[in-house]
């Protein structure tokens, strides 16, 4: 198994499959992943606020990044009163 980033969900990178292209680093609008020039390979820096949005697995031509969210540590903020 390949390394797993753990948050509320969990992100996997398997960098064997990585060709260091950089298009997961610009599909990340909210700077969860990195980029680490000297290697060319993305860090996943502040994967706690990861929105699981599927940009950065969707861009990844080499299927190197999935997006495992975790729903059951998510709650819903709704109420809706007439179901008290």
């Amino acid at each position: 198994m390949f390394p797993t980033i753990f948050t509320k969900h969990n992100i996997e990178f398997d960098p064997t499959k990585c060709v260091g292209c950089g298009l997961c680093y610009k599909a990340c609008f909210v700077d969860v992943i990195r980029w680490d020039a000297e290697n060319r390979k993305p860090v996943f820096k502040y994967v706690e606020d990861c929105e699981h949005c599927f940009y950065c697995q969707s861009v990844c031509k080499k299927e190197a990044i999935r997006v495992v969210p975790n729903y059951a540590s998510e709650r819903l903020l709704q109420s809706f009163p007439q179901y008290k």
